[in-house]
């Protein structure tokens, strides 16, 4: 056998992954916003802005040992 994959078994992991992706169940961080403070300054036609934001984030615990990543969708409570 050589070491060429065929077009059906590239075609099949890649369907694979998709419906891997789809089953799997998004984990998420909870983000709670502590505080938000701005400050602007306006010099001539230019402002500006600065936005500090504090905010409590903590990972739930998984049961499924599925891997997590630093990124998170923020939720706002």
């Amino acid at each position: 056998m050589n070491g060429k994959i065929g077009v059906m078994r590239s075609l099949g992991q890649a369907v694979g992954i998709v419906v891997k992706a789809i089953r799997t169940p998004v984990q998420r961080d909870t983000v709670v916003e502590v505080s938000r403070a701005t400050q602007s300054q306006q010099h001539d036609q230019v402002t500006l802005r600065r936005t500090v934001v504090d905010e409590i984030i903590w990972k739930e615990q998984s049961h499924a040992g599925a891997g997590s990543s630093d990124s998170h969708a923020s939720q706002t409570a």
